[in-house]
């Protein structure tokens, strides 16, 4: 268990992987991507096959006790979620003046505690599952030490003898939530290219799925002794605010996830994915403006009333090509970072709105993007040093949206994005006609709640309603 930079921590990019030998949910405990098992077969180096780990059932209870711990629902793939429940671990720091053998000597002062030479009362306390390492990373992502725990068994819990040795020492430890990945090995040390690969990949994994952790400690879980023939091995970081983030789209119907009822003439789309609810992000993910959702008889649309407040927006430049929506957001992002002229970081706000203003031939005319600003700097918000940059009151407005979620594969190019937002802005003005409502065709807003590629996403096409509109 060698010590693994930042770079092999949080790699999130594709890196060298092994051949899948199988490896059931049942024996990783989730389900395991496609890409990932294909990225395994291509790999054709020896020492970095992948290895079906050995199954928690074939060691908890059969070989030693482990900690007790509960698998969490899960709807994503590439890694586990489990709570570990709180209880004592005996612990020792890693003594970076021991070198090469920083993690022997530690696993030995552990060893020698539950032995019975290391600990007050002279007895022999059974070896448990898994022996777990945790690495911390100062601010640069570098090492900056780390500790060594052994699991203390259940006869114990109440009343573990006290270490003999001043670098060991009893914790106890709260009910955590970790996310892992799981791999066998055959061998006696498992290398740290392999570490790099399966960090990378849980890492991957917990991004996709819109998951947050503590990044800057690494954990490492051997569930099995080195060489043996079935080994169990698992990276882990600890979930940061979980239950808040986490998501699962099989747990909601179409209907709540888009916020309205959809027409039957328009079945559920084949190029995107069920969008995540509005409820599941503001104020999980991060603050809102405020709303209010006004119910409809009708289908194909919600309504609702966004409230007064204060946003700052820039304009998009075509001039500035490809990069223009980047460099949009980049300029709104310095502001909230303390580009202001108070130096006031400002807390990141969802959703990001875009508006485009058309002629009356439906072309672009221009086009604007708006962070909405926490009410706290409504009264006197600071103002931004970029010239580029503004302070906007917004009204009280009711707007009509559709919302879509993740694109599916079936969208690879930028003509097949537009394709997506010209057919829910089409049937967006195809419903509210057909409902007699008054909206603003030429001005089409969209609505991002999440980042790009993180999770699953909400998207929504939105128009105005005519009344509460001011043309700009």
């Amino acid at each position: 268990m060698r010590t693994l930079t930042l770079t092999l921590l949080l790699a999130t990019v594709l890196v060298a992987a092994a051949k899948s030998k199988g490896g059931s949910r049942t024996t990783l405990g989730y389900r395991e991507c496609k890409d990932i098992k294909d990225d395994y077969r291509n790999i054709k180096e020896k020492g970095m096959k992948w290895v079906k780990p050995k199954p928690l059932s074939a060691i908890c209870g059969v070989d030693g006790e482990c900690p007790d711990v509960e698998e969490l629902a899960n709807g994503h793939c590439g890694f586990g979620i489990r709570e570990l429940a709180a209880g004592k671990w005996v612990s020792t720091e890693l003594d970076e003046s021991d070198g090469d053998q920083k993690y022997n000597r530690a696993f030995m002062r552990l060893f020698s505690y539950i032995s019975g030479t290391g600990n007050d009362q002279g007895v022999n306390i059974p070896m448990t599952s898994p022996v777990v390492t945790q690495t911390n990373l100062d601010e640069n992502y570098q090492q900056n030490g780390g500790s060594m725990h052994f699991y203390i068994p259940t006869e114990f819990q109440e009343n573990p003898p006290n270490p003999t040795n001043e670098d060991v020492e009893i914790e106890d430890w709260d009910d955590v939530i970790v996310y892992y990945r799981a791999f066998g090995y055959k061998g006696q040390q498992v290398s740290e290219d392999i570490w790099k690969r399966e960090f990378g990949y849980l890492a991957l994994a917990f991004v996709d799925a819109g998951l947050d952790v503590v990044a800057r400690k690494s954990i490492t879980g051997t569930y099995t002794q080195p060489g043996v023939r079935e080994q169990r091995h698992e990276a882990m970081f600890v979930a940061k605010n979980h239950h808040n983030l986490y998501w699962n789209p099989a747990d909601h119907s179409w209907k709540e996830s888009r916020g309205y009822k959809e027409c039957r003439k328009y079945p559920n789309p084949s190029n995107t994915l069920k969008p995540r609810t509005v409820e599941s992000m503001c104020g999980n993910n991060a603050q809102c403006p405020a709303v209010e959702d006004m119910e409809s008889s009708r289908c194909g649309y919600g309504t609702r009333n966004i409230k007064a407040g204060s946003w700052v927006s820039t304009e998009i430049f075509a001039s500035d090509g490809g990069d223009r929506y980047f460099m949009a957001f980049e300029r709104l992002g310095s502001y909230i970072m303390g580009n202001n002229e108070n130096s006031q970081e400002i807390e990141m706000t969802i959703p990001i709105i875009t508006k485009n203003f058309l002629d009356e031939n439906f072309e672009e005319k221009r086009v604007t993007m708006h962070f909405y600003l926490p009410p706290e700097f409504h009264e006197n918000p600071p103002t931004p040093n970029d010239d580029l940059v503004e302070i906007e009151q917004w009204v009280d407005t009711v707007v009509f949206y559709r919302a879509i979620g993740n694109y599916n594969e079936n969208v690879n190019t930028d003509a097949d994005v537009k394709a997506v937002w010209e057919k829910e802005f089409t049937i967006l003005g195809e419903v509210l006609g057909k409902a007699g409502e008054s909206f603003y065709p030429y001005i089409a807003v969209t609505a991002t709640f999440t980042l790009p590629t993180q999770g699953q996403q909400r998207q929504e096409a939105i128009f105005l309603q005519w009344n509460d509109h001011e043309e700009e």
